[in-house]
Parts: structure tokens; sequence; C-alpha cells
């Protein structure tokens, strides 16, 4: 059985070096009997409290992950942990106004009105290009979407607008992956989408217009692999700078299926993965230049100092604002690394552990850094609570308080928005 932490209590474990902004964090409960947006509220004494609840008008999927919806405790893609296997679930406007979520218990996508003390308020409900939207990205008026099929081998990508009434559908926009995404964003630029496959480890970036998507993918790039016993790359969530050769995509890179495609089957050796094991994880940059070529730049920079025995799964990461600083959340490890970012968009490991619950039964999945940087919020996938670390100017963290709240299993996303 993967063992399970009770919820922590509200803690202060650092004392604050500065006063910090006021600011809510979101994150999607996934709730069966009705999906919602739970608001965390961090004062500006940097406590952090479970607020408000709002209803997205959609359902979840609880703790059954997609597209199976078996539960099976003894594994570790289908224990309850990480329902849909994807970053940026909820998504904010430029301006904060309004968000965007995704519903997988019905396969519709919700649109939400914020007012400016950060309640939320459902507008309306569409469908999703496919039966489970996973991931969502917002640019002016345009969303995109991802979605999953049936399987592992059927996923698509569509864009929608906000209108006065609501989000509708651009039709035309759905185009067809024949592969399970995983993560969709907005190029900062705004004239390109990218989109991650899950296993098959491809990129893809279309061009975006008014009336949708380019018809194929103006590029295409393999998830490194190499030597020949290299796991393979499983990229989740993704970060993209500006760099002085163009954006720089900041990729996530699980590695747990073998060369065969298959898990490694090592008892005891990942507390939360107690029958398999897993190879040290790592992040790949590439170069996205203004015509939406695709180079890679860095290839799998460990979060580790060898190929095994370091941290592991890492599935999500969140840049600083001044594209310097990559923090990656490794989900059985219950670590998070932090990585510099050169201008030309390279990448070199500054501390595989800037953080690590030494227990390793802590399931980091989402996170994201206010908005003026001082504060990493981290979700735990298997105890409905969120962490709080103070950012140090060096890139340091130190764990500051943490709040519960949500449900043990299956919430996802995380978006954090000042107040006011």
């Amino acid at each position: 059985m993967t063992l399970r932490l009770p919820t922590l209590m509200l803690l202060t474990l650092a004392p604050l070096s500065t006063c910090l902004a006021a600011e809510t964090i979101y994150v999607v409960t996934n709730k069966t009997e009705g999906n919602s947006v739970a608001a965390f509220h961090a004062d500006d004494d940097g406590t952090l409290s479970l607020a408000s609840e709002y209803p997205t008008g959609g359902l979840g999927t609880g703790d059954l992950e997609i597209p199976a919806l078996e539960k099976n405790p003894d594994h570790p893609l289908a224990n309850g942990d990480d329902p849909l296997i994807s970053a940026n679930a909820i998504a904010a406007s430029a301006d904060g106004g309004w968000m965007v979520a995704v519903n997988p218990g019905d396969g519709t996508l919700s649109l939400m009105n914020r007012a400016p003390d950060g309640s939320l308020q459902a507008v309306n409900s569409v469908t999703a290009s496919d039966r489970f939207p996973i991931s969502v990205a917002i640019h002016g008026h345009l969303v995109a979407t991802a979605s999953v099929g049936d399987s592992n081998q059927a996923g698509s990508i569509a864009l929608y607008r906000h209108t006065p009434e609501g989000l509708i559908a651009i039709e035309g926009s759905r185009r067809d992956l024949g592969a399970r995404p995983s993560t969709i964003a907005f190029s900062r630029s705004g004239a390109f989408v990218i989109v991650n496959e899950l296993v098959t480890g491809k990129i893809h970036s279309f061009a975006v217009s008014e009336d949708g998507l380019s018809a194929d993918p103006i590029a295409t790039v393999d998830s490194p692999r190499a030597p020949a016993e290299r796991f393979h790359a499983i990229p989740v969530g993704f970060a993209i700078g500006q760099g002085d050769q163009g954006e720089t995509l900041l990729m996530s890179e699980a590695r747990f299926l073998t060369p065969e495609f298959g898990l490694r089957e090592e008892a005891d050796k990942v507390p939360q993965s107690p029958l398999y094991s897993w190879q040290t994880s790592s992040v790949s940059s590439y170069v996205l230049d203004d015509q939406g070529g695709l180079t890679l730049k860095t290839a799998d920079a460990l979060t580790g100092a060898a190929m095994e025995g370091g941290e592991i799964a890492n599935c999500w990461v969140a840049l600083s604002a001044d594209g310097d600083t990559l923090y990656t959340a490794n989900a059985l490890s219950s670590s998070i690394s932090r990585y510099s970012v050169a201008a030309d968009g390279s990448i070199t490991l500054e501390d595989a552990t800037a953080y690590k619950d030494d227990g390793e039964l802590l399931f980091f999945s989402d996170m994201a850094l206010s908005p003026d940087g001082d504060t990493l919020y981290q979700l735990v996938g298997n105890t409905g609570q969120v962490m709080a670390f103070d950012v140090a100017e060096d890139g340091g963290l130190s764990l500051r308080t943490s709040a519960g709240g949500l449900p043990e299993l299956g919430s996802y996303g995380l978006v954090v928005l000042e107040d006011g």
C-alpha cells in the first residue's frame, strides 16, 4: 500500500524577513459531486488559511486518474495522487479578472469571473475537444486547452474565445494529436501554442491566429534520451522564459519508463512507489524562435549527481519573474530542485534539494511563485494541503507554513494572484 501522512496542521518554521504581499492561492478540488476552486488566503503577516470554495459548474473525477478511472494503490500512476498528470489545469488572465478551470469528470471547461476581493463566480461551461480536459492557457481573449481521449493513444487541443457572454469554441480549431497530451501553454508573444505528449515525449508548436491553429505543427521535437540505458523522458509541466536567442522553453522530465517502455520492478526503493524504482529526473531546455521552431539547448540536466540515485518524478516547474531561476517539484522525492537559467537558454543545476522532506512521503505536485517572487507555493497531492516557502535572495527555500482543507487525494492546479 502507498503510505499516507495525515494532513499537517498549520505550522510556522521560519521567521519572516520581509513584509509579504497579501495574495490568494487557487486550487481545483476535483470533487465528483461538484467540482470547485478552493481559495487559500495568504495574509501580509505570512499566515495561510483556506478561506472559501467556489463551484465551477462542472464535475471532477475525485481520486480516480484518467483515462482508466481505476484505482490501484500499489501503482504509482493509479493511486489517486495525480489524477491528470498535467500542469496548468487552472489559468488566470493577465489582469487576474477571470480564470478558466478544467472539469475532467464531465469533460468541460469553466469560465469564472474574479472580483477585486478574490472571490469567483462561474459564468459558463463549454465542452472540451476530448473526453478529459487537463490543461488550459490564456493569452488575451484566447484560451487553449489540451484534452485526453479514451486512452493514452488519444488526445487533442483546441482554441476558445472569451466574450462578454462567456467562453465559446472557435469552430474548426480542434487538432488531433494521436497521443495523450500533458500540458499546454501560449508562447510569451502569443503567436504559438506549445503542447507536449506524455508518453511519446514529443513537443509541438502550433501557430495561432484569430481563426484557430495551424493545420499541422510548425515544429515537433523529441525529448532527449541518451545513453541507451537512460529511461524515457516523460514531460509534464514546463515554463517559458525570454532569452537573448528567443523564448526559452524549460521542460520537466520524469524518468520512470525503461527503454522498453515498462516499469522497473524493484521493491522498497521508493516509499511512494513500493514495487518500482525510478531513474533521476531531469530538465531540458529549448529555444523557441520567432518562426515557431524549437531547438534543443540543454539536454537532460539531472535533478541529482548521477542517472541513478537523484531526485525523482520531476513533473512541475516554476520560473522566477526575471527568468534566471527555475524550481522543479520532484513528486516522489518530496523535494524541490533549483536551476539557474542563462540568457542563451542553457540551464545548470544549482541545488538538487533546495528543499526536501526526508520521509519522501509527500507527493509534490503543482507549484507556483507569488507575483513578487518572495514565496513559492507547493501543492501536496496526497495530503490535501498547500505549503508556502520563503524565497531568499540567493534562491534558497525555507518552509514558512502549511495549510490543509483540500480533499486528501485528487486536487490539482495552482494559481497565485495578488489581492486588491
